[in-house]
């Protein structure tokens, strides 16, 4: 009987940890995800000097399965359809080292895949976005953080 008991208490050990494990991998999976609301933070473009900007601004972007939202001063100013495309040519397109494994997908808006490539990465609740070819003054990095929503 004393067998039983511990082995009982062991096998509820073991399904405790794989819950707090599953657990711990989607909200890993959540802190990787594009979808949710961001406000952007630093930007930095061409030959500008790099800018951060404080909580508040209103430069909201707002992504769902395949919708965004686009605030400036809390006021939308675009919506439509984006997808999220496997790119690797990240270094090529932009000009810079980037470590492996980052910057991997790129955006598209409104199925226009002819514009110019945008490659996002998010990482510890940062959303950012490279674009634009960096050693002739014409990259742009822009970061948002985002926006946790206190219950």
């Amino acid at each position: 009987m004393k067998n039983f008991i511990v082995a009982i208490c062991i096998g509820a050990i073991i399904i405790f940890f794989e819950r707090c494990k599953n657990d711990m991998s989607k909200s890993d999976m959540n802190n990787s995800s594009i979808m949710s609301t961001w406000e952007l933070r630093r930007m930095q473009g061409g030959m500008s000097p790099l800018k951060d900007y404080p909580s508040g601004t209103g430069t909201i972007l707002k992504f769902s399965d395949s919708l965004y939202e686009r605030y400036e001063n809390g006021n939308l100013i675009k919506s439509g359809h984006y997808k999220l495309i496997r790119d690797t040519s990240v270094e090529k397109e932009v000009g810079l080292v980037i470590p492996s494994g980052q910057f991997t997908n790129r955006i598209v808006y409104d199925n226009d895949s002819a514009s110019e490539k945008t490659f996002i990465e998010v990482s510890n609740n940062k959303l950012t976005f490279l674009s634009g070819f960096f050693p002739s003054d014409g990259g742009s990095d822009v970061s948002y953080e985002r926006i946790i929503k206190k219950h």
